[in-house]
């Protein structure tokens, strides 16, 4: 497991202000939900069921799908590793710099796999490709189209599209629905960034029943704990009242580029969603978190470990735009 992918806070000693490094909702859990959690915390008493399969009839209704076409799972990354143990000692490309943990997940299970351009898509000859749609860290999205040529192009070719951030933006939409379409797609989604619940570890795949039947086979029972069982079927039955407004969102984050694109010294990436990276043109990443977290107990990703991403990046995570003040002043002054 790489240290640092996401949100590191658990490495930092002493008091964090402000966590511009987590790409979760900045405003928080929605008080409705950390109140339904509240209200089950005696049930931990009790098992939760072993697939979680409450959840796979709520999910069908909200996307008029079959509810055999979908799997819980201890946060997206348990469905990486569930795929990746499926296709086992086969060959894998992974369109970088991305998620650390598709990589991960093909190291542990013998995967062959290769690091690639999304410009080289069409050449791959792999049994699996890993995309995130939007990517993390960039927020680079591939359109319905262009995914769609792809699954038709290569009908041998599973191709997993990750759309944990797919609320994160307005200029994509998620691709669920194709799964009734093309037999050669699984869909990871997480409830954790949208909603703010990290720490529960919620997430889920969606597919064809045949491949959803194959992945539960390789589930270990009771994955899913009850608390997060309990916090995805009110999310699944409030859902479109519990989303956050990702327009405000990208509006904000607009504003926030703006102000720091005009700093000399940086480069600021372009993005579709609320995170983005930020070119250190003449300082260190590694330095400039340091300096943050002593010196003004902000955290920032150093995104100098994502595999394929040359020079000195940051990521930030849009946040309230007074916080979003306090960082810039602070840059201004560094710079």
């Amino acid at each position: 497991m790489l240290n640092g992918h996401g949100d590191d806070l658990h490495l930092i000693e002493g008091e964090i202000k402000h966590n511009f490094s987590s790409n979760v909702y900045y405003k928080g859990c929605p008080k409705m939900l950390l109140e339904e959690i509240s209200k089950n915390i005696n049930q931990i008493q009790s098992y939760p069921s072993p697939s979680a399969n409450e959840l796979n009839v709520l999910a069908a209704k909200k996307f008029q799908l079959n509810s055999e076409q979908f799997l819980f799972t201890n946060g997206a990354t348990e469905a990486f590793y569930l795929i990746a143990q499926l296709f086992s000692n086969k060959t894998a490309a992974i369109v970088a710099p991305t998620f650390a943990e598709y990589e991960d997940a093909c190291k542990i299970f013998n995967l062959n796999y290769e690091l690639i351009a999304s410009t080289e898509l069409q050449n791959t000859k792999a049994d699996l490709v890993f995309i995130c749609n939007p990517n993390n860290p960039n927020g680079n999205v591939f359109f319905k189209n262009e995914l769609e040529f792809l699954f038709q192009q290569k009908p041998e070719t599973t191709f997993v599209i990750d759309e944990a951030y797919i609320e994160f933006t307005t200029r994509i939409e998620s691709i669920v629905l194709l799964t009734t379409k093309y037999s050669n797609i699984i869909i990871v989604r997480s409830l954790t960034k949208t909603f703010t619940i990290p720490g529960l570890r919620l997430g889920y795949v969606v597919s064809n029943a045949s491949i959803i039947t194959k992945l539960l086979s390789l589930k270990m029972p009771w994955s899913v704990n009850l608390l997060a069982i309990k916090a995805g079927e009110f999310i699944l039955k409030n859902y479109d009242m519990l989303q956050f407004n990702a327009s405000e969102l990208l509006e904000e984050t607009t504003f926030f580029r703006k102000q720091l694109s005009e700093l000399k010294g940086i480069k600021v990436c372009e993005s579709n969603t609320s995170y983005f990276l930020v070119e250190l043109l003449h300082k260190s990443a590694k330095e400039l978190k340091h300096y943050l977290i002593k010196e003004h107990q902000i955290l920032v990703r150093d995104a100098t470990n994502f595999n394929k991403l040359k020079g000195e990046y940051i990521r930030l995570s849009t946040q309230s735009k007074d916080i979003n003040n306090v960082l810039i002043q602070i840059l201004k002054a560094w710079i």
